[in-house]
């Protein structure tokens, strides 16, 4: 399946117990001699009466994921094509929390996908700094020494939004390289550079941990919304494109919850023979 090209292979794992090792991960993630995917969302029976599914996220270095909002997208749109629910409502249980998705059918699948409230605190993030606020200086190499700005949070996982005037002209994979090696960075971090066009669009390029440059990333999206915001240059709605393609966001503020409206895609069904 996949988002705007942000792409899974998802396994339906409700009725079979499923071991995974990040060594099978890697290699059904290699494009080439692989399945070749952004991430694997692996769908399980809830553990509580409060969730639909149990979904569990891995980047394709193997590494699991807190969050991921266009797999949650997928993932809705999925067990209601299986049948494994008839509700237009599926509510997800991940490690980044609880996910609710609304799906609708307007010439196709439509998702909205309602991740909870940015944290915005940077030792929650996690990002090291004795600083308070959501701007921070970051000191980098990429390869000269330089300071960028960026606006820290996390939408379940960490994000570095950086604000530029052309993203095709920033070097994303130096940037997103180094701030993701940097140490204030303890857990890595997603890395989105953001122009924005006018008060209700904004264009971004992403730079993910664990798979690097992706064609779009829903909680990359919401993340540079809520970056947006703070910084006053959107409004509540704004349609955010990337390589991939658009998607939605609406955020009203601190403490509300962040929503991403995208159209999932069912590209194909496979088997797996080996483990």
């Amino acid at each position: 399946m996949h988002v705007c090209g942000n792409d899974f292979m998802v396994i339906n794992a409700t009725s079979d117990a499923l071991e995974l090792s990040a060594d099978n991960i890697q290699r059904w993630s290699d494009r080439r001699k692989g399945i070749g995917f952004d991430q694997l969302l692996v769908v399980e029976s809830p553990l509580t009466h409060e969730h639909d599914f149990r979904m569990l996220i891995f980047n394709g270095d193997g590494r699991s994921a807190r969050q991921c909002g266009n797999g949650c997208a997928a993932v809705a749109a999925l067990v209601k094509d299986l049948g494994l629910i008839t509700n237009d409502v599926v509510v997800l249980d991940t490690l980044g929390g609880t996910v609710v998705c609304k799906l609708a059918d307007v010439g196709g699948t439509q998702a909205t996908v309602e991740l909870p409230p940015p944290v915005l605190n940077p030792v929650d993030v996690p990002f090291l700094t004795d600083a308070t606020g959501h701007q921070h200086r970051i000191e980098i190499q990429t390869p000269i020494n330089r300071c960028i700005e960026a606006t820290v949070l996390s939408m379940g996982n960490p994000h570095a939004v950086v604000r530029v005037d052309d993203v095709e002209t920033t070097d994303l994979d130096g940037l997103g390289r180094a701030l993701q090696q940097h140490k204030q960075f303890p857990d890595s971090v997603n890395v989105e550079i953001l122009y924005c066009k006018d008060r209700n669009r904004g264009k971004l390029r992403i730079f993910e941990r664990g798979v690097g440059e992706t064609q779009s990333c829903g909680s990359g999206a919401c993340a540079s919304m809520v970056a947006g915001r703070l910084w006053n240059c959107f409004d509540s709605r704004v349609e955010i494109e990337m390589p991939g393609g658009f998607v939605h966001v609406e955020w009203e503020g601190p403490a509300q919850p962040v929503r991403l409206s995208c159209n999932p895609s069912h590209t194909y069904d496979g088997f797996l023979m080996h483990m």
